[in-house]
């Protein structure tokens, strides 16, 4: 946290407001966080004590709300990194560009011990389909389904984007997928994004990361609220044939953990859904086929892939 926070004072650009807002750590977390940040003596930086622990959702809908009039919203989570010239660069981008909703860059990767790891940067670039992507204009919906291309983390947004997207669907909350919901909303009103290739933000991936604690394709809230965002919404081209695909793991997954609960009847429904919505899945099929054929029993959790 006091690294993100440094980040941010070092800014090139110095005309901001940040609220460091604390979702009910325990151990006395919060105190600490309070102390280092009115220590500072920076009047650009305040402290919030969030009264519950409301997730991602909570933090996000209460920062949301504190910006205000601000033209520009930035959710920089506590283990990352912004280079010192990221927000110049990035209101540059947006002043030049009132067609874009928002503004993204590379991300350097930093190992659990805080090092720059090239490596795991090479493999985040590839896997969410930086490596050639060129600077400029992009869609926000189909590359985020495409391979999840932005973070939620460092991206800079344009305030009224999010209000006239609606920001995020109103009965979704707890921590995921936080991140998905805001993009797919922005997809639902056509908005675009600017793309900066440079290193411009750093990302620190650890075996405490969110991401890695919750337990995505195994967690009944995460499935179930994915499905709600996903289900309620139809697009066209690859987009769709993404969502579909998404879906279809999505409901592979509710029928692995209701058949792990001995909800064999449950397990077939999402598994037939399963089939429905993306009728191309080997997967699905290959599932359906184990739970017509054989006793049930919990199949061999499978990885992401339809």
């Amino acid at each position: 946290m006091r690294d993100a926070v440094e980040s941010l004072r070092i800014q090139s650009f110095a005309w901001f407001r940040a609220v460091v807002s604390d979702n009910c750590s325990p151990g006395g977390a919060g105190e600490e966080v309070r102390a280092f940040v009115e220590g500072l003596g920076d009047p650009r930086f305040r402290f919030v004590q969030q009264p519950e622990n409301r997730g991602e959702y909570g933090q996000g809908r209460y920062l949301l709300a504190a910006a205000g009039n601000a033209e520009y919203f930035c959710i920089l989570h506590d283990d990352d990194l912004l280079a010192p010239y990221y927000l110049q660069r990035a209101v540059a981008a947006l002043d030049a560009s009132p067609g874009c909703a928002l503004f993204v860059a590379n991300p350097w990767l930093l190992d659990e011990t805080g090092r720059a790891s090239q490596p795991q940067t090479m493999d985040y670039h590839r896997r969410h389909g930086r490596c050639r992507r060129e600077a400029g204009p992009f869609p926000v919906l189909d590359t985020h389904m495409e391979s999840g291309f932005t973070p939620i983390s460092g991206t800079l947004f344009r305030t009224a984007a999010l209000h006239a997207s609606g920001f995020v669907d109103a009965d979704c909350h707890g921590n995921f997928p936080f991140e998905l919901n805001i993009f797919t909303r922005l997809g639902d009103v056509g908005a675009t994004g600017w793309f900066d290739p440079d290193l411009l933000v750093g990302f620190r991936f650890h075996a405490g990361s969110l991401r890695n604690t919750l337990g995505l394709m195994h967690n009944p809230a995460v499935v179930g609220t994915m499905l709600r965002i996903l289900e309620r919404r139809r697009y066209r081209g690859a987009p769709e044939r993404r969502r579909r695909a998404i879906v279809a793991r999505l409901h592979r997954a509710w029928a692995q953990m209701r058949l792990e609960e001995g909800d064999v009847r449950a397990a077939r429904q999402a598994v037939r859904h399963a089939c429905a919505v993306n009728p191309l899945s080997p997967r699905a099929w290959w599932m359906r086929a184990r739970l017509s054929l054989r006793p049930p029993r919990a199949f061999p959790t499978e990885g992401t892939s339809s």
